[in-house]
């Protein structure tokens, strides 16, 4: 495996670890959210065009029993890391693992909530399954980490930002 160069690291609360790392792959051609949900573990990427650093936070949620609960987590959490955004950007969601079975109810709520928020702002969200982002990004729909230096869950949000659309026919 190899390293993603890491530019600096900084715990910003008890929950959120922020990184800037150095763009692994050709600028993308609109400002790229990659959102890695989790119902504890989010992993979120944000990529700027003509930009060298890719902008990561590690978010640890609270496990709330109530779902509305959850939900405003998220949305709050989406608003405190992704102050800024530009007109046309978009944001690429990890979908469901095909075959998972823990949690995929709140974990399909943390998306309906997460694609709500993104609607709200005018950023168009997309929900994509891992293994087709993987293979896409990564070059293999297995490879879940390519680096040896990051959290699993960061480069799953990175494998998301740089997730290219298919257009449509």
């Amino acid at each position: 495996m190899t390293e993603i160069k890491i530019i600096s690291k900084e715990k910003i609360n008890d929950s959120t670890v922020a990184f800037e790392v150095e763009s692994p792959y050709p600028f993308p051609n609109k400002m790229r959210i990659g959102i890695d949900p989790g119902t504890v573990n989010l992993g979120i990427a944000v990529a700027q065009p003509k930009s060298k650093i890719v902008y990561l936070y590690k978010i640890t949620l609270k496990r709330h029993k109530k779902a509305l609960l959850r939900l405003l987590d998220v949305q709050q959490v989406l608003g405190h890391t992704l102050g800024y955004f530009s007109d046309n950007a978009m944001a690429i969601i990890e979908g469901a693992s095909y075959g998972a079975t823990y949690r995929q109810v709140e974990l399909a709520e943390v998306r309906a909530a997460m694609m709500l928020w993104f609607h709200k702002y005018n950023i168009e969200p997309h929900i994509v399954p891992p293994s087709t982002i993987r293979k896409s990004t990564f070059g293999h729909g297995r490879t879940k980490n390519p680096w040896d230096n990051l959290p699993d869950d960061l480069a799953a949000a990175i494998g998301a930002a740089y997730y290219t659309i298919p257009k449509e026919k």
